[in-house]
């Protein structure tokens, strides 16, 4: 067997058993998949996994979880989440980095070691973000909406500190130029993608649907999104980004639901080779060693952000118990803080025992993130109730669904069913893998989604 199977053999391998044992301790399984890239990283005896194969499987996780991200997530509900919210990220993340790099600074570190290391405990963890909320919470709750919004802003933000950091970090004289020619690069891909990517990607994806090769279609979904993905690495744009706008690209088409349907098993399991990437990099001796670092940076971490994203909820009107979880679900970190630690080490800007420092308070804001939004959601709750602020209308999925009914196929009977369901009162949605008939029933008025329902 070559080194990339044997690597991916024992990396499943450990991430399987560890993740059931954290699992079994109703832990996230994702702590399980961290202590698995420890037992198969360079710091632990036995088998060494290849690093670099690792890190790249990571990449492919990162673009299809951002992919799906950007499939269910709408410009409309990004404004939808509040005009001061958003305006306040950057200012967030601006006073969060401060208490980061102040911190850094009195324990010694360089200026732009420090800085690196502000930025990364200063953003959140779309990736965490997911696995602690999931996707439904994040859509059809308020306060899900809220972190989901706040997390995607704070990427874009991340984008700009990569480059910003690098450039100081490189400390080369055309560094400014080449700052203001990689955002250029960066604004000009998001562009070409919204725009274009818009209107070739569905027409693309419907031919293909049209075909009703299931296979050809998951290939397909497959390449846009990682060959979007370093498509953007290849422009200096991260591939989380990248992966995020072609999402976007396709979230408006009728496409969507049954791409995203086909996406989701592939992103599981790439998307654990992104925490067993960290553990990987972990050092557990150094973390250990200066626990009392790992400790102050945790709390920059979880409370950092936590609170000035609950304030910035409450000031636009949004309830305690809303903006308490919306807090606490940013309270986190992860890719991102991955993404700009490693910038910083890849540039000897910050050196691998402080690498190893941030990464170790990552892992633990990880493990508290679930224990903090338990927190949050009863002392909220229990606020709302004292100070009488009623029902939390918007905390609760919506209940549009009553009296409704799916229908799988929209064939003969399916149609005869349709009838029956209509001429009785009951709403429907009909779910049918042939996409000429989708499309056609669809613009004859019909509510209907291409995919397939098994």
């Amino acid at each position: 067997m070559n080194g990339l199977g044997l690597t991916l053999l024992v990396a499943l391998g450990a991430a399987l058993v560890l993740g059931a044992v954290a699992h079994r301790l109703r832990l996230p399984p994702m702590l399980g998949y961290i202590a698995a890239g420890m037992v198969v990283g360079p710091f632990t005896p036995g088998f060494v996994a290849d690093r670099e194969e690792v890190l790249a499987l990571a990449d492919i996780g990162v673009a299809l979880l951002m992919f799906s991200i950007g499939l269910q997530f709408s410009v409309g509900e990004l404004r939808s989440v509040g005009g001061r919210i958003l305006a306040g990220v950057p200012v967030q993340v601006a006073f969060t980095m401060a208490i980061g790099t102040a911190t850094g600074l009195m324990l010694g570190w360089d200026l732009i070691e420090a800085l690196f290391i502000g930025g990364a405990v200063a953003v959140c963890s779309t990736v965490v973000l997911v696995k602690v909320a999931g996707e439904t919470t994040l859509h059809t709750t308020t306060h899900g909406r809220v972190a989901l919004g706040v997390s995607i802003v704070q990427d874009l933000v991340t984008v700009v500190l990569v480059v910003t950091l690098s450039a100081l970090g490189s400390q080369a004289e055309e560094s400014w130029l080449g700052l203001v020619g990689a955002g250029v690069v960066a604004l000009g891909f998001v562009a070409l993608v919204l725009v274009g990517g818009s209107r070739i990607l569905p027409p693309l994806l419907g031919f293909i649907a049209g075909l009703r090769s299931r296979e050809l279609f998951v290939i397909a979904v497959a390449v846009i999104a990682v060959g979007t993905a370093f498509a953007a690495s290849a422009l200096g744009v991260s591939v989380a980004l990248g992966a995020f706008v072609a999402g976007l690209a396709l979230a408006d088409s009728d496409l969507s639901a049954s791409v995203l349907g086909e996406i989701v098993p592939l992103r599981e399991l790439f998307s654990t080779f992104f925490f067993v990437s960290i553990g990987i990099l972990l050092q557990p001796a150094a973390i250990l060693a200066a626990w009392p670092v790992v400790l102050a940076l945790l709390l920059i971490i979880t409370f950092g952000k936590a609170i000035p994203i609950a304030g910035l909820a409450l000031l636009d009107g949004q309830r305690t118990s809303t903006a308490l979880r919306a807090g606490a679900l940013i309270g986190q970190s992860g890719e991102f803080s991955f993404v700009l630690a490693s910038a910083g080490l890849a540039l000897n800007a910050v050196a691998p025992e402080t690498f190893s420092l941030a990464m170790g308070a990552v892992v633990l804001s990880i493990l508290t993130a679930e224990p903090l939004l338990a927190l949050a959601r009863g002392v909220g709750t229990r606020f709302d109730r004292i100070t009488r602020q009623g029902p939390l209308s918007g905390e609760e999925p919506a209940a549009n669904l009553r009296r409704h009914a799916i229908i799988l196929g929209y064939g003969r009977v399916g149609r005869s069913v349709a009838r029956v369901l209509e001429s009785r009162g009951f709403g429907w949605v009909a779910i049918d893998g042939d996409y000429s008939l989708a499309r056609s029933a669809r613009a004859a008025g019909a509510a209907i989604i291409y995919g397939e329902a098994g």
